[in-house]
């Protein structure tokens, strides 16, 4: 696979999109601190974000063929950049809930953006190792993110200059990829050739080109999953054994509703995790607030571990039970982090819990896809409701039942939503025939 310019300009703003996204987990207990709010307002953060990408996944793929990928991706990062720094000088939560849905316009935009133009420029053979590699760079230097909101918080400055470092990444890419050409859409034009023959205008690599679909937003703080292209569906059909045919109208069937629900609690347990961790951590071992927020480390490099490896265990396990072995998992971890009294037990536990984590959604997604009876962007777009909801809806609640009872047993949520994925999953994988 060649990697030219283009491909590390993409490269790198999903790397720095990776970074903000490590930041934003563990600041909203930071903000919610600092603003004097209730846990369940603080989560109402995750909950703007989250709203975001609902409005941008009904915008389509309209901005990228009014003005581009180019000035789209551009103006995702200027927005980005702009409701980062919003964010951080934000006095009360009126101005931090729309910094943080200001964001959420941005960084949906960037990773859409870039997630889909790396797809095309690479085609479908080399596009998904550099969908692969994209993604293995955003979660490493997102690792990077939670641990400088730590030293940050802990030595003086403050948590908010790691957060500043996000419009920093982007200015210098700006400066030294200003000029860069994106991979544009190519757009259909009328052929006065016999159906199914090439355009003689059209260049030979895009003779018979399809148009990609309206981009989905990223399905869960930890997954950075770009939109899928046609190509890339055409692959995942014969994996999943779905067939390959494409339609976005009809009705789905009941397996894939279960799916569906299944990609809540996955979703769900992850966003959670994410932003509630330093509170668990902080209430059981007695840690500043600033070392607590450098959690989230722990459970992005399970993450990171676990996906490098899950691609290969998908190869060679039924989905049914590698999700099943990966709830265990993620349960194990769970009971090491919720018992834990010193901090090296909590981060072995969230480590644990991130591997268990890794492959939860990916697989999820593609029990989706393959109940989808073919229908693979309805099923797509179905599943950006479930995804967002879950994103919005989870971290809100566990946060509303800190402030109601005692933080440790409020995160007894998580496991519920992992034991109640089990039967879900056995409803999506073994659907009953029809009569």
């Amino acid at each position: 696979m060649t990697r030219d310019r283009a491909t590390w300009l993409l490269y790198l703003h999903m790397a720095a999109f990776g970074y903000f996204l490590y930041c934003f987990g563990p600041s909203v207990t930071l903000l919610g601190d600092d603003l004097g709010v209730s846990n369940a307002v603080a989560a109402l953060h995750s909950t703007a974000y989250a709203a975001a990408g609902v409005l941008i996944a009904l915008l389509g793929d309209r901005p990228m063929r009014r003005f581009g990928r180019g000035r789209t991706l551009w103006a995702g990062c200027g927005l980005l950049s702009a409701g980062v720094l919003a964010y951080c000088a934000a006095g009360a939560p009126a101005v931090s809930l729309s910094a943080a849905l200001l964001c959420g316009f941005g960084a949906f935009l960037v990773v859409n953006v870039a997630g889909t133009a790396l797809a095309d420029h690479h085609g479908p053979i080399a596009g998904p190792s550099a969908l692969s590699e994209a993604n293995g760079l955003a979660a490493g230097v997102g690792m990077a993110a939670p641990l400088l909101i730590g030293v940050m918080d802990s030595s003086g400055p403050g948590w908010r200059w790691a957060m500043v470092v996000v419009p920093v990444l982007f200015g210098a890419l700006a400066a030294g990829f200003g000029r860069t050409q994106i991979p544009d859409v190519v757009a259909a034009t009328p052929s006065r050739t016999p159906p199914g023959s090439p355009s003689p205008e059209a260049p030979p690599e895009s003779a018979g080109s399809a148009a990609p679909p309206p981009p989905s937003p990223p399905l869960s703080v930890p997954t950075l999953l770009p939109p899928a292209s046609p190509s890339a569906k055409a692959r995942a059909s014969r994996v999943t054994g779905a067939p390959p045919v494409s339609t976005s109208s009809g009705s789905l069937p009941a397996a894939y509703w279960w799916a569906w629900l299944l990609t809540v609690c996955s979703v769900g347990v992850e966003f959670s995790l994410s932003l509630w961790a330093s509170t668990l951590l902080r209430d059981r071992t007695g840690m500043s607030e600033g070392a607590a927020a450098t959690a989230m480390t722990a459970v992005v490099a399970g993450l990171c571990l676990g996906r490098l490896a899950g691609g290969r265990l998908a190869l060679r396990i039924p989905l049914d039970r590698l999700y099943g072995s990966a709830v265990a998992v993620n349960l194990v971890g769970f009971a090491l982090f919720w018992s834990a009294t010193v901090p090296w037990l909590a981060y072995l536990g969230l480590f644990v819990s991130g591997l268990g984590m890794s492959v939860q959604f990916p697989l999820a997604t593609a029990a989706a896809i393959r109940a989808a009876a073919g229908r693979a962007d309805l099923a797509v777009s179905r599943l950006a409701v479930a995804t967002t909801l879950a994103a919005g809806g989870a971290p809100f609640l566990l946060g509303l039942a800190t402030d109601l009872m005692p933080v440790r047993t409020a995160f007894l949520l998580l496991p519920i939503l992992l034991l109640a994925s089990l039967p879900i999953l056995h409803k999506s994988t073994h659907p009953k025939p029809r009569p």
